[in-house]
């Protein structure tokens, strides 16, 4: 671990250790970061540079830090390793009040603190906690509202073009919208039997479409976290490819539609009027290894997505 270069970097990213596929690439994308496996992984870390920083004297550089990890299902709290940044919990906010009484983060340069993962800023449970770790800390505390992925980094870290929700933000926005019914709540469960099923009807389509059998529709489904989905008005992405996989009725299918080069599978639950539930993959390259092997759906349709694919 090069201190020297983490105190000199406009990002500190620290990220959880034990990563899944997406993970593991933006591990491999970032050229500094520190991983961790918890909390106590995270002290140690900023003890160290605080000790270097003032045995060296050097430069230190203004910076964010970026708490890197995936979410809870349903609250939407930020994981870093084993441990849940949870502002309801005395633990967490003990930890963070030290950092603040200490003046930790502003000795080592920090003048804000980002939750990266998906939508850390979409529930009341995660807005509640990054307005709480922002008055503890006395910095602003930034959060996401949509799914963060390995195309929202760089070797520098996080993008700047990456979306963020700040605590001055979520404080001007007021009190906490109406409770969600039951039935919309997140995360979604991915249970295809409840998919809108129907005949595939043979006609140009503006993406490949591919047939998957049972056997496969089951070995798709286990890359796919189910219980983590989310309605995501805004990913306005072109599918890459859309797989037919079976329904009970014979001769009818659900669809779903793959999404940024096999990192999510999206369905319409509801009806294609509605917008759509997004699910992480796990392996994107199993995934895309599955779909080469799937014979077309027969009929006109284009061998490659078209451009808007990857826009969002």
């Amino acid at each position: 671990m090069n201190l020297s270069a983490l105190l000199s970097l406009r990002h500190l990213s620290v990220m959880t250790r034990h990563a899944d596929y997406e993970l593991a690439r933006i591990q491999d994308m970032l050229e500094h970061k520190v991983l961790v496996d918890g909390r106590a992984d995270l002290e140690e870390l900023l003890g160290r540079l605080l000790a270097h920083a003032e045995a060296t004297g050097e430069p230190i550089a203004p910076k964010t830090l970026d708490l890197i990890g995936h979410a809870t299902p349903g609250q939407s709290l930020l994981m870093l390793g084993d441990w849940v940044i949870d502002a309801s919990k005395v633990t967490v906010t003990s930890f963070f009040r030290g950092l603040a009484d200490n003046d930790v983060l502003p000795r080592l340069g920090i003048t804000s603190v980002r939750l990266v993962g998906c939508q850390t800023a979409d529930t009341g449970h995660g807005r509640a906690t990054i307005r709480a770790l922002a008055d503890l800390l006395g910095l602003e505390v930034y959060g996401t509202t949509h799914l963060v992925y390995s195309a929202h980094y760089d070797a520098g870290g996080l993008r700047d073009t990456c979306e963020l929700v700040s605590a001055t933000v979520l404080r001007e926005v007021g009190a906490e919208p109406a409770e969600t019914p039951v039935g919309e709540r997140y995360p979604r469960v991915l249970d295809v039997d409840m998919l809108p099923s129907a005949p595939l009807i043979v006609r140009e389509h503006p993406w490949p479409r591919r047939i998957a059998s049972g056997d496969t529709a089951r070995a798709i489904l286990r890359l796919v976290r189910r219980n983590a989905g989310a309605q995501m008005p805004g990913l306005l992405a072109a599918p890459s490819c859309e797989i037919a996989l079976p329904s009970a009725r014979p001769g009818w299918y659900h669809l779903a539609q793959v999404l940024l080069d096999g990192a999510f599978l999206r369905v319409y639950p509801d009806g294609d009027r509605k917008p759509g539930v997004v699910y992480p993959v796990d392996d994107p390259h199993a995934l895309r290894a599955i779909i080469d092997e799937l014979p077309p759906v027969p009929g006109p349709q284009r061998d490659e997505p078209p451009e808007s694919a990857l826009a969002m």
